[in-house]
């Protein structure tokens, strides 16, 4: 007689489901979803921690991070992620080395101020009319 795999089952946000062998832990599943985490319901209230053991023949359901900030969340389309190019003061770069903000506040701070992304087109000029004489 065949033995029967143990699997977990992992519901994506598209609605596909992801089989997984037992013994497997949330921080295996998230080595290929870093901006994600592991719960057991399709809210994100609580995510399960990454040393957490998931047990076989359960549902889980793989939900964006709840440390991911908003505005990033936002760039992420199709499954991939817009790089951004963030500039900074040194002095802010001396407080986010030395712990005192965080990426997320400088990015708060970039979005509440307003920021002017550069258009990679090139501007349109108008044509100079030449003159008869």
């Amino acid at each position: 007689m065949a033995k029967k795999v143990k699997v977990v089952r992992v519901a994506k946000p598209d609605g596909k489901i992801l089989e997984f062998s037992i013994p497997i832990h949330v921080k295996d599943i998230l080595t290929n979803y870093p901006d994600y985490c592991v719960g057991v319901s399709k809210e994100v209230t609580e995510s399960l921690s990454p040393d957490h053991e998931l047990k076989a023949g359960r549902l889980y359901y793989l939900l964006p991070s709840l440390h991911t900030p908003p505005n990033l969340k936002s760039l992420k389309t199709g499954g991939g992620v817009k790089r951004i190019k963030v500039v900074i003061t040194k002095q802010q770069l001396e407080q986010l080395v030395t712990k005192q903000i965080s990426v997320e506040d400088i990015l708060s701070e970039a979005q509440t101020v307003g920021v002017n992304f550069p258009s990679n087109r090139k501007p349109k000029l108008d044509s100079i009319p030449e003159e008869n004489e």
